[in-house]
């Protein structure tokens, strides 16, 4: 008998029309009862990731797999799970490893009713995006995003590339997943680098937006960072309201605030034609330090000296006062 499934309590945020975005903490038995309860049935579900991550994950997402379908169709068959595992790193989300992994779908006898989830940051969102994309023509496509940079930042929106020698993601394609699953519970895995390095994108869209927000960042980054980084994967802290300790709801408040408002921009100007240049903010500045200093210096790193730079800019115009630029560089 398939043990108790373990269903947390989420909030859902809507993009282009539907409720997609999915925030909470141990989210993998909800991810999988959700998608075989209301998204289109697939014959085979294909999970790509890299080797970090499916030490510490994937064995976690096929014990799931089994256990949601037993409870959603007991008396059928289970599709097909089939993982796929990477290099971690920059180097993989290359047009030779996309054609592999397409070679090895088509090995495996995928077909247009396969859907394909990505559990990784942006260098696998972005991959994996783009082989759902092409691949006969699009199929269905999940994000899990595992940084916190991918969650507030790369996983929203459609944007899906592989990098070439000419430059970054400059073959790709606008590819919607149908749900972006955002649990919390894995960013306690994350180094202390990579917190930072994703909430400059944090901080950059609180400044453009939201000042309520901001002052939220601005008056409680202990309280943030000590629920990213003091927390825990294992146990089920968080999993409901009841369980969720301040520190977690508040770390749930600031990121699903951040992932609003991109998915408000993205309803807006799904393909970047207008409004979703507010959300380059830091960026100008930031790609051209990010251009000559990468790896070694990591794009929210980037974008947190773009953000301050460009305030500077814009105090000299007269557009922001002294003390607003202090405010931002205090807060990052």
């Amino acid at each position: 008998m398939a043990r108790a499934l373990k269903l947390a309590e989420v909030e859902r945020i809507p993009i282009l029309g539907t409720e997609s975005i999915v925030c909470g903490f141990h989210l993998v038995d909800y991810i999988w009862t959700d998608i075989f309860s209301n998204l289109p049935a697939a014959s085979t579900y294909v999970l790509i990731t890299d080797s970090n991550l499916a030490k510490l994950y994937l064995s976690q997402y096929q014990e799931s797999f089994q256990v949601a379908w037993a409870h959603h169709k007991p008396a059928s068959a289970a599709p097909r799970l089939l993982t796929h595992v990477l290099p971690p790193g920059e180097l993989s989300k290359s047009r030779a490893t996309k054609s592999a992994i397409e070679d090895w779908m088509f090995g495996e006898k995928c077909t247009r009713d396969t859907t394909v989830l990505a559990l990784g940051g942006g260098v696998i969102g972005d991959l994996v995006g783009y082989v759902a994309a092409t691949f006969m023509r699009g199929v269905s496509f999940i994000q899990i995003p595992t940084s916190l940079l991918a969650m507030v930042d790369s996983s929203i929106g459609g944007k899906t590339a592989v990098d070439t020698p000419a430059g970054k993601n400059l073959v790709g394609s606008f590819w919607q997943p149908k749900r972006i699953y955002m649990d919390m519970a894995v960013l306690s895995t994350l180094p202390q680098r990579e917190f930072s390095n994703g909430m400059a994108e944090v901080i950059k869209t609180a400044a453009i937006w939201d000042s309520a927000e901001f002052d939220v960042l601005e008056s409680s980054s202990v309280e943030i960072r000590r629920a990213v980084l003091s927390g825990t994967r294992d146990g089920d802290a968080g999993l409901t309201l009841a369980t969720r300790s301040a520190e977690q709801t508040l770390l749930q408040r600031v990121i699903a605030a951040s992932a609003r408002v991109k998915a408000y921009v993205v309803t807006h100007d799904e393909r970047e034609s207008g409004m979703r240049g507010l959300l380059n903010f830091g960026h100008t500045i930031g790609h051209a330090i990010e251009a000559i200093l990468s790896p070694q210096v990591l794009h929210g790193e980037c974008v947190a000296v773009g953000c301050v730079l460009e305030a500077e800019v814009a105090r000299r115009m007269g557009h922001l006062s002294e003390v607003g630029v202090a405010r931002l560089v205090r807060c990052l």
